[in-house]
């Protein structure tokens, strides 16, 4: 016969502390970094009137290259931004499904601006006009990667709250 006060083991998840909460802070900062750098990209892409001037066949190479990269960098800050979204979710639910989605998402994040990053210069080779490419984003990407992906999947604290119940 069970005894009645033992219960089955299933684990309760921990408080949000310690690195935990460093390395989510962090994320909300960037959340807001990208936010704030967003502004100018996705203004630009909503200009009706250079839109148009992106459609006229007679239009510079260089100016379609600006404007593609542009949107390339706007495509990486929603993604971002929806990301973080998505893991604020997560984090308050305390889902066991954070650790792989946040290693799933810095992984996409770095190979989408390292991707843009590499478009982005051999388009301005193909062109033949060099224009400066922006490395501050790609940069970011390779940073929270090298230490966003390791800490989610080793770190004892983040197994210890996100788990299912």
């Amino acid at each position: 016969m069970k005894n009645p006060t033992t219960h089955s083991k299933t684990r309760q998840p921990r408080r949000i502390g310690g690195s935990l909460l460093v390395a989510l802070i962090c994320l909300a900062a960037w959340a807001i970094v990208t936010a704030i750098a967003l502004r100018d990209p996705l203004e630009m892409m909503l200009e009706w009137e250079l839109l148009a001037v992106f459609a006229r066949r007679e239009t510079h190479g260089w100016y379609r290259a600006v404007i593609a990269m542009v949107g390339f960098d706007a495509v990486a800050g929603v993604f971002i931004l929806a990301g973080v979204g998505w893991f604020a979710l997560l984090a308050w639910r305390k889902s066991a499904r954070f650790p792989a989605h946040m290693q799933a998402w810095l992984g996409a994040i770095l190979a989408m601006r390292a991707g843009a990053y590499l478009l982005g210069d051999y388009m301005t080779h193909a062109i033949g006009i060099d224009i400066a490419i922006p490395f501050d984003g790609l940069l970011q990407a390779v940073i929270a990667a090298a230490l966003g992906i390791p800490y989610f999947k080793v770190s004892r604290r983040v197994r210890q709250t996100f788990v299912n119940t």
